[in-house]
């Protein structure tokens, strides 16, 4: 456990007496980044927009390596970037889902084990569901790859969508109705006849 404080003492030691051209640089980037009405780069965003906005360009990629394996071959003929692009979708939905408003009350090793489940299950669970895909649509590459771009921008819509209306139940804009389903109910209404 010492000799990690050193690293980390070592690490922040590095950064407080970075330069004094680099403050410059974020300034001129900060600005160039406001016209384009992007957040400003600080830690938070960083961390918490931009990793996911590049975690879900290896997300939408993943899917065409996955869909379209012989284009990623002549694109990176050195290497299979697919365990590179999982962990880079799975790390930017991780900090994505870290960041939820939902989520901000829970204890630290809680958020993380949530954040890190929602992390692997979500990439992970996409690559099962183009591996059917891709068996279904056989030896047709464009429809595979445009297949899988679909299914990966309906998905990313789809979880976008389910954690907003979470977090505006969190919020209480939206209330749960007076009665719900149990499944152990009398009331007749939800009898099914088979």
């Amino acid at each position: 456990m010492d000799i990690l404080e050193k690293i980390y003492q070592n690490i922040r030691r590095q950064f407080i007496n970075l330069p004094n051209t680099v403050p410059k640089t974020v300034d001129q980037l900060n600005k160039s980044v406001l016209n384009l009405r992007l957040p400003p780069f600080t830690k938070d965003n960083v961390l918490y927009y931009y990793v996911p906005l590049q975690g879900l360009v290896s997300y939408t990629t993943l899917s065409v390596s996955v869909m379209n394996p012989h284009l990623m071959v002549r694109l990176f003929p050195q290497r299979d970037v697919t365990d590179i692009l999982f962990l880079s979708a799975g790390g930017g939905a991780g900090l994505w889902l870290w960041a939820r408003p939902h989520m901000a009350a829970a204890a630290p090793a809680r958020r993380f084990s949530w954040a890190f489940l929602g992390g692997c299950l979500w990439p992970l669970g996409s690559i099962f569901l183009w591996a059917i895909l891709r068996s279904s649509v056989g030896r047709r590459p464009i429809i595979g790859t445009v297949l899988g771009i679909t299914t990966a921008a309906m998905l990313t819509n789809i979880a976008l969508d389910y954690f907003h209306y979470v977090e505006l139940m969190f919020c209480g804009e939206v209330q749960l109705p007076d009665e719900t389903y149990t499944p152990n109910s009398d009331d007749e209404k939800y009898d099914i006849d088979i």
